[in-house]
């Protein structure tokens, strides 16, 4: 497909950019992404929509490269936190613990979905066509251990205040970039994230300890088994990195 001049860019990633055209997004990736990736990323979607979670539509376009979505009219969390730290007040300070209370309660959001019948890959299984060698073996080892004492659930496994906009009616927020859900114990969503923000942001990764990782301990989980989530995600991170994955972060 052809734009009429009229599209405006109001994203762009590692591997796409995203544009505003007649009250639709656009995400248009490089062409040298692969197209099945893309296909999987429209197979995510629907699978998370009949779970609840993120009712946004993706549309079909006569290029293999172009999503045509709902438009979510809002301002991601990282926006709103940058907003807030050009003003160093004790009322902005305020405002940026409750964006993180807003990622707390997301993570939660997610992790109480019905997973039952939906087709969304394993973590474990995606695990071992990914790696190879030692880093299989630890990472296997790891997700197998924690799954066989913990409850598995949906998870985002991306996350972060990218990928969680305000909407702008004030009816609440929407999770987007559902490309690297899979089905795993809910401690690997928070070992994700802290790799995350371990890698971008050490002030940002303090807050995540005090505001949302007590949600993580209330639930029972301790800490040596989130250091064992940490060193299975950061292998898989590493891995990510070095294949030019689809994720955004």
């Amino acid at each position: 497909m052809t734009f009429d001049g009229s599209e405006k860019i109001i994203g762009r990633g590692a591997q796409a950019k995203v544009f505003l055209y007649q009250n639709f997004a656009y995400k248009v990736y490089n062409p040298s992404y692969p197209a099945e990736w893309i296909l999987f990323e429209k197979h995510q979607q629907q699978e998370v929509n009949k779970a609840g979670l993120s009712p946004i539509k993706y549309y079909d376009t006569d290029d293999s490269h172009i999503i045509k979505m709902d438009l979510v009219k809002g301002d991601t969390l990282e926006d709103r936190i940058t907003e807030c730290m050009k003003n160093n007040s004790p009322e902005k300070e305020s405002e940026i613990i409750n964006y993180y209370k807003i990622l707390a309660e997301a993570n939660k959001f997610v992790h109480s979905a019905n997973k039952d019948g939906l087709k969304i890959p394993r973590l474990y299984d995606f695990a071992a066509q990914v790696l190879i060698g030692q880093d299989k073996e630890k990472v296997l080892s790891i997700i197998e251990e924690l799954s066989g004492r913990m409850k598995e659930c949906i998870c985002h496994l991306d996350l972060h205040f990218l990928n969680i906009m305000l909407l702008h009616d004030g009816s609440g927020y929407k999770i987007i970039d559902w490309m690297n859900a899979r089905i795993a114990p809910a401690v690997f969503d928070y070992a994700r994230t802290f790799v995350i923000l371990d890698e971008f942001s050490k002030a940002a990764l303090e807050a995540y300890k005090q505001v949302v990782l007590p949600d993580l301990w209330a639930s029972g989980v301790s800490k040596d088994d989130f250091s064992s989530a940490i060193k299975a995600c950061t292998i898989l991170r590493q891995q990510e990195k070095g294949s030019g994955n689809a994720s955004q972060a």
